[in-house]
């Protein structure tokens, strides 16, 4: 991949990204369901994996060539520069998401470390968690939930890698039967909505895309909504309601910040103020066949935006509407005999050895009148 197409691909990435994630924000505010809100947010981050996808695999659609009306002076000019800008946006980004992933990593083993230290729930302590809710959410696929006991200043949370986690602090688990079936079925609930898995893709993708802010501001939109799916799983009137928002007030006042990668109950206190106000003000909870089927839409648009490309490359050919593929598609297409393009319809290096060619009689003949 020259810098050209490595410029063209980061900025277009940029645009294509804001365009997915702002329709996405928007198709959220338009619903009331946590789940289809939820669901919006799992098609929007999978759509940012689609426009990753399309960006490093597939040929790039090219709609005009508004360089070949340019003069080779200043194309030249322009080539030279989006060289260095190319070669430094590359540099830049192999840092920050070396950065980001390396954090992930720490994080990610600082976590597993804490999982072994931890003690596991008796049977008769197991058995009892297994009584306060439904049978159907003790189970996570075919593996029981393995419960664990947290540090106080900890408070409740989740975690799944392969497992399935819930951690419980000593006064959850010696205090009232009601307040400990609150915790267990929001917990739960995450598990069994499968938020550990969406939470990994939204983290691949943040890695990937470290550098636009609106992934990162989406991301903390889709946890905060991914509380909503729980809160509204854990409440069913409104005295369950005023007794789960009292839950929520002492584990928040208890608890010191969670570990990265888990599921708390409260988080912030900002976020449990949002979340009270939700459940005070009591939203619609129930989810519409067309609501479901809406919050699917950013799926699609990402397919479409996914062919908006800048037209940076200033050596693009102007002779095909689109690129070539590039080289490892091409090569795993060759490999079952698929023929597709994996050159350009003129060669860069001749292009540019022409426009300097062109260049230099321009200069000539200047000289020569």
């Amino acid at each position: 991949m020259t810098s050209f197409e490595w410029l063209q691909i980061v900025l277009s990435y940029a645009l294509q990204i804001t365009l997915v994630l702002a329709f996405s924000w928007y198709l959220e505010w338009t619903l009331k369901s946590s789940q289809a809100k939820s669901r919006v947010w799992t098609s929007a981050f999978i759509g940012l994996g689609i426009l990753l996808v399309a960006g490093l695999m597939l040929p790039k659609l090219q709609f005009f060539h508004p360089w070949s009306e340019i003069r080779p002076s200043v194309l030249l000019g322009v080539i030279e520069a989006e060289f260095i800008v190319g070669k430094t946006l590359l540099v830049l980004w192999v840092f920050g998401a070396a950065i980001v992933l390396s954090r992930w990593i720490f994080h990610f083993v600082q976590l597993h470390r804490f999982i072994r230290s931890t003690e596991p729930l008796d049977d008769e302590r197991r058995r009892r968690c297994n009584t306060l809710v439904e049978a159907e959410l003790c189970t996570i696929g075919k593996q029981p939930v393995q419960y664990r006991i947290s540090p106080e200043d900890l408070g409740p949370f989740c975690y799944q890698f392969h497992t399935p986690y819930v951690f419980l602090p000593e006064s959850l688990l010696a205090g009232d039967a009601v307040e400990m079936s609150h915790v267990l079925r929001h917990e739960l609930t995450h598990l069994k909505t499968q938020h550990p898995m969406q939470l990994f893709i939204q983290k691949f993708l943040q890695t990937m895309f470290w550098f636009h802010p609106l992934v990162w501001a989406s991301g903390q939109r889709a946890g905060l909504v991914r509380e909503f799916v729980c809160d509204d799983a854990s409440t069913s009137d409104p005295g369950t309601t005023a007794t789960y928002l009292r839950t929520l007030v002492r584990v928040v006042e208890n608890r010191a910040k969670p570990q990265s990668g888990t599921f708390a109950i409260g988080r912030t206190s900002s976020e449990l103020r949002q979340r009270a106000m939700r459940l005070a003000a009591g939203n619609d909870l129930k989810s519409s066949v067309w609501s479901h089927s809406v919050s699917l839409l950013p799926i699609l648009a990402a397919l479409l935006i996914s062919q908006i490309w800048l037209p940076i490359n200033p050596l693009a050919s102007s002779q095909s509407m689109f690129t070539r593929w590039p080289s490892w598609t091409a090569h795993a297409l060759h490999a079952f005999d698929i023929k597709v393009r994996d050159y350009e319809r003129f060669e860069p290096n001749v292009q540019l050895h022409e426009l300097m060619e062109r260049q230099g009689n321009s200069a000539s003949a200047l000289r020569a009148n």
